[in-house]
């Protein structure tokens, strides 16, 4: 995965992942619910990994106003992009939230919907889970397999190459073992509807979203008229986002 290709991609989307990103501003606020709902002491030292415009980040400062928080992206657009959104009083950095270069240990780690373009993410999750004090706790959401299937779906049907990336079951990722760490995962399914098919690729266009797989050969103009075609054929558009929930908590 060409994380600089990524990079790029969300950066030329920073100024329109604002109206065209529902889902990502509805996961943010589920994932400020499930953290929300366990009463957490205050932490001091928080981290996020790939705030983009700053969903995320705005929930974690009503939840967490006095912490000392560390905001990172890939994208040095995106985070200026959250920066115009909740200010100076927290720290910024451009990070690579997969390999961060940090020595600080954190009580709090957050990310929402940046996980899934990481190259291999049980790697990720058991450096991130270094970066733990003891009793700290990492929370994320990320894309499972069955995200985008009315799409991958016809896409197959049509003969037609899939450029979207491979998204995780949630059966393997609850095999992920952690030494000194209890995992856990939950799932939570949305249908997102779209006006037809092209509202849909324009939405993924403007989040930043449409980086393909190495190597994939983009659709011509006509196979992507007909794949569009048949995705409307129901006289409507939907798209499920697979939406698995981790939670990673070191031992004291």
């Amino acid at each position: 995965m060409n994380k600089k290709l990524i990079a790029q991609s969300f950066g030329k989307a920073s100024n329109t992942y604002e109206k065209d990103a529902p889902v990502q501003k509805w996961t943010a606020g589920f994932l400020a619910e499930v953290i929300k709902g366990l009463d957490l002491e205050q932490p001091a030292d928080c981290l996020e990994i790939g705030c983009g415009t700053g969903f995320l980040t705005q929930e974690m400062m009503t939840l967490f106003p006095h912490a000392n928080w560390l905001i990172t992206d890939l994208s040095a657009d995106m985070l200026e992009s959250c920066r115009a959104r909740i200010g100076d009083g927290v720290s910024y950095q451009v990070m690579d939230g997969e390999h961060p270069a940090l020595e600080k240990k954190f009580d709090l780690i957050v990310s929402s919907l940046a996980f899934q373009w990481f190259q291999d993410l049980e790697s990720a999750l058991k450096g991130l889970s270094g970066l733990l004090k003891p009793g700290g706790r990492l929370f994320f959401t990320t894309l499972g397999q069955e995200t985008f299937q009315q799409w991958r779906d016809h896409l197959i049907q049509q003969g037609m190459a899939v450029g979207l990336h491979d998204y995780p079951l949630l059966e393997d990722m609850q095999q992920i073992a952690i030494k000194g760490c209890q995992v856990s995962f939950a799932r939570q399914k949305r249908l997102q509807p779209y006006e037809n098919g092209l509202a849909f690729l324009r939405a993924l266009k403007a989040i930043g979203a449409q980086a393909p797989q190495p190597g994939y050969q983009p659709l011509s103009p006509g196979q992507m008229r007909k794949v569009i075609k048949t995705l409307e054929e129901g006289g409507s558009c939907a798209m499920t986002y697979d939406i698995l929930v981790g939670t990673i908590t070191k031992e004291a």
